[in-house]
């Protein structure tokens, strides 16, 4: 489980497809990956993946078909940068809030707006799931927990701030990006309910 505040970028510096499966490997300076265990779950572009070599800078992971399909992981090459945290641990601080790895959809960018310092971010999202998204909801888009500003027919927006932009990928957004949305867990139970 992670809270959705990003510790950091990650550097993808080699692909290898091996069968059903994608090796990764990504460079950080967010944290020091031997700091970690074998095994331990980390969030790349808000998808829960496993740590299967841990280095000084440096970090690899398997990535399944599944997981390809579903996600914008599949897309990334080589020297593309990603947004990463560590999954927390219990004491730790919760400032966004739970965010699983789960991607539901792949949402796309139609529209950015610069004001000042910032930036409001639109994007498309299939009639499911807005359901799922309320104005002032939480929402996870590339492992970062976000408050949604307003929702219309076809989608949602974001404001961005300096800090996160100076900290996550959103910076390099740009028309037609794609990025990964996970729901916020409490309105899909709520939904749920009310189903």
């Amino acid at each position: 489980m992670f809270s959705g505040i990003v510790e950091g970028q990650a550097t993808l510096t080699s692909r290898t497809e091996e069968k059903s499966i994608v090796k990764m490997e990504f460079r950080t300076t967010a944290f020091n990956p031997t700091d970690l265990d074998l095994g331990a779950s980390i969030a790349i572009n808000g998808v829960c993946l496993t740590a299967i070599s841990l280095d000084k800078d440096s970090f690899s992971v398997d990535v399944s078909t599944e997981t390809l399909k579903c996600t914008n992981i599949g897309e990334l090459e080589e020297e593309d940068v990603v947004n990463i945290e560590q999954s927390l641990k219990v004491g730790d601080s919760i400032d966004g809030h739970f965010v699983f790895g789960h991607v539901d959809e792949v949402s796309t960018v139609h529209k950015i707006e610069a004001l000042d310092q910032t930036k409001i971010l639109h994007f498309s999202l299939s009639e499911e799931g807005r359901r799922f998204v309320v104005k002032k909801g939480s929402i996870a888009i590339n492992g970062v927990s976000l408050t949604v500003n307003a929702v219309s027919d076809s989608g949602f927006q974001v404001m961005i701030i300096p800090h996160t932009l100076e900290k996550t990928s959103f910076n390099d957004f740009k028309k037609g990006t794609r990025a990964n949305i996970e729901y916020d867990m409490l309105a899909r139970y709520v939904q749920n309910q009310k189903d």
